[in-house]
């Protein structure tokens, strides 16, 4: 299977991911609302570390950067530390079962809002980390069905 077989799944969970991303929530709960670009950048850098590696978790960064309006460079950091620990456990983390998967994207997502916290406080902006831990239990949930589209083109390679 080449990189063009692989990349028209992946415009596609960009352009789902853009558009779940811009979905309105109800102000009490948009705290708890999953960043969907980083799920999808963990989903296919964890399978396709060699297809879709620091490059493309900078990309999303970028992406990321202009849907909230963040100053260049936080997102692409969040992600490219994300991206950069995916490579690194890529070769045991495809093997394992899919709880175990979950539960390092759970601890990817703590990871990613700590980080975000300690530049937050950097920056003497306001800390809110009260529903961290909800916060990465809906984003691991949410991660699960992208998860199986990617590894299904995992299978397919192989």
């Amino acid at each position: 299977m080449n990189r063009n077989t692989t990349f028209k799944p992946v415009l596609i969970m960009l352009f789902l991911a853009m558009i779940f991303q811009f979905i309105p929530f109800a102000s009490d709960w948009g705290f708890y609302k999953p960043n969907f670009l980083l799920l999808m950048m963990i989903a296919w850098m964890l399978y396709f570390p060699d297809q879709y590696g620091i490059g493309f978790a900078v990309i999303m960064g970028v992406f990321a950067d202009c849907i909230f309006l963040s100053t260049l460079g936080y997102h692409i950091l969040l992600f490219s530390v994300c991206g950069l620990i995916l490579i690194f456990f890529h070769r045991v983390v495809v093997y394992l079962q899919l709880v175990h998967r979950v539960t390092l994207v759970f601890l990817m997502i703590l990871l990613v809002e700590f980080m975000r916290a300690a530049i937050d406080s950097s920056l003497n902006k306001p800390l809110s980390i009260d529903g961290v831990l909800y916060l990465a239990i809906i984003s691991s949930i949410c991660w699960i069905p992208l998860d199986k589209v990617a590894g299904h083109f995992y299978a397919l390679q192989k």
